[in-house]
């Protein structure tokens, strides 16, 4: 969601709420809204977001599939089980987007199945 996106952008440059919120014009409950998905973001509030976050517009608007490095995995040292988990959770998160929304969908599919095949293969 573009909210949760343009989160990212703005704790990544150690921005508050408040200090977007001011250069927007807007309170700092209203910004929450953004971030939250509440409110739908006008052109102008995605013109001023890509100022303030120096960041482009289709940065702001991508698809809302993300792929994040899951906590779980956040160790020196990962099992072969827990890599053959994460690929098969990938493929069902995946699977459940609409092949035509993504331009990659193909070429993701692919890459899941062949690490899912070779992660298998690994003892």
């Amino acid at each position: 969601m573009p909210g949760t996106i343009i989160k990212q952008f703005r704790e990544l440059r150690n921005y508050s709420q408040d200090y977007v919120s001011r250069k927007m014009g807007i309170s700092q409950n209203a910004y929450s809204k953004i971030e939250n998905n509440i409110t739908q973001l006008t052109v102008t509030h995605v013109k001023q977001l890509s100022s303030i976050l120096d960041v482009p517009i289709v940065e702001l608007l991508r698809d809302e599939f993300e792929i994040c490095k899951p906590h779980h995995l956040a160790t020196d040292k990962v099992s072969r089980k827990e890599i053959i988990l994460f690929i098969h959770d990938l493929q069902h998160s995946f699977k459940l987007k609409k092949e035509e929304d993504h331009k990659l969908y193909a070429a993701i599919m692919a890459t899941l199945e062949t690490a899912s095949y070779i992660s298998e293969g690994i003892d």
